[in-house]
């Protein structure tokens, strides 16, 4: 019996064969093996609706599973813009669109990034200036400091006569705090007062007699614990 003669003696059996693999390859997540199936059925035993159909049901399969995983990933990246790590987030998103360049999900990823940056930076300048203005300088500090990373040069002039009112205002306070802890003998405070003032401002003058009156406390103490 020629080959051809057997195919067509067998088709049927054949054809049942390949639905039933075909079958078990999508149960497995086979996808490629499963439209590879699909092809053949099409070429090879003529059942080109029938592997029309079955190819459209892995390609759905496919793109919901991608659906989803870009879902998650999406949930992955929101957490980095959550907490505000945005190089993070721009090399996640390039990742994204190398896994995924057909995904319509995809299209604004970057943009979105931006977008939630520039809206926390916003919202950063608009907080210190109101805490400046009150002369909330315990607000107003961390908040400069973290608004330095997100200005260029040229928006920093937009904030130096605010920031300078800030800054000299937190120095003052810290050192009229150093002085009357020193006045009252608080030395714990008149320590965690003076590395405070040399950590903030270590090229002023202030800097300078804090750490002389810090080097004498620390001397004394020494003298006090070899006494006792």
């Amino acid at each position: 019996m020629s080959e051809n003669a057997k195919l067509v003696l067998f088709r049927d059996r054949e054809l049942e064969l390949f639905r039933t693999t075909l079958q078990e390859d999508i149960s497995n997540g086979d996808y490629h093996s499963a439209l590879v199936l699909c092809d053949r059925m099409a070429t090879v035993f003529g059942a080109v609706e029938e592997a029309e159909q079955l190819r459209t049901k892995v390609q759905q399969i496919i793109h919901e599973q991608h659906e989803a995983r870009i879902r998650e990933e999406l949930n992955a990246l929101q957490k980095l813009l959550d907490a505000r790590q945005w190089v993070e987030a721009y090399q996640d998103a390039a990742r994204l669109r190398r896994l995924f360049p057909d995904s319509p999900m995809l299209h604004s990823i970057e943009q979105h990034i931006a977008d939630v940056r520039s809206k926390y930076r916003h919202g950063l300048e608009e907080r210190f200036l109101i805490a400046a203005k009150r002369e909330d300088v315990e607000k107003a500090m961390p908040l400069l400091r973290e608004l330095d990373g997100y200005l260029t040069p040229d928006e920093t002039r937009r904030f130096r006569d605010a920031a300078t009112s800030v800054i000299t205002l937190y120095r003052d306070t810290l050192g009229g705090r150093f002085k009357l802890a020193v006045n009252e003998h608080r030395w714990q405070e008149v320590v965690e007062f003076g590395e405070e003032i040399i950590r903030q401002f270590p090229n002023a003058k202030m800097a300078e007699e804090v750490q002389t009156i810090l080097e004498t406390i620390r001397v004394q103490s020494e003298e006090d614990k070899a006494s006792s």
